[in-house]
């Protein structure tokens, strides 16, 4: 079990009810689900695939999208500049990229396509949760520009 603030918290979980997690690692996603639960999230959907995952956001309606960078037939970078660019009301929802494969170019490639946080992998329960907390409780401006649509890049102010 995670302890965290009591009062942390409770802002947190009205803001975390609905999570989609795309993972092609059902077992990475299971974890990642497992601790969301202790963080407060309840309904939890679990995707192995981005081809078609607009039309899981639009069904799922998140609050917040974790979504891994890639795989065998998976591009979280695509889907993550896919999702920014689309008609959804769901494209501004706080998503955040994580990876085994912490290069500069991926991180980059991660704030590029719209990411608001990148979490490397193996990550502790820790690390995940500071993540949440900045993407749900410390909103930055939305950017809409010609080659570039997503929050802020220009976190730390």
């Amino acid at each position: 079990m995670f302890a965290a603030e009591p009062a942390l918290l409770r802002k947190l979980i009205p803001q975390i009810e609905r999570v989609l997690i795309l993972d092609p690692v059902p077992t990475s996603g299971k974890m990642m689900s497992e601790f969301l639960r202790d963080f407060g999230a309840r309904q939890i959907t679990l995707v192995s695939k981005t081809t078609g995952g607009l039309g899981v956001v639009g069904n799922v309606d998140p609050q917040l999208i974790i979504t891994e960078y890639r795989g065998p037939d998976f591009d979280g970078v695509a889907f993550v500049r896919e999702l920014r660019r689309s008609r959804l009301s769901q494209k501004t929802v706080p998503v955040i990229l994580s990876t085994a494969e912490a290069t500069v170019e991926s991180i980059k490639g991660a704030r590029d396509a719209g990411a608001h946080e990148f979490l490397r992998k193996p990550y502790a329960i820790k690390d995940l949760f500071r993540r949440v907390e900045n993407v749900m409780l410390k909103p930055r401006d939305w950017i809409e520009a010609q080659m570039y649509v997503g929050p802020d890049r220009r976190r730390f102010n």
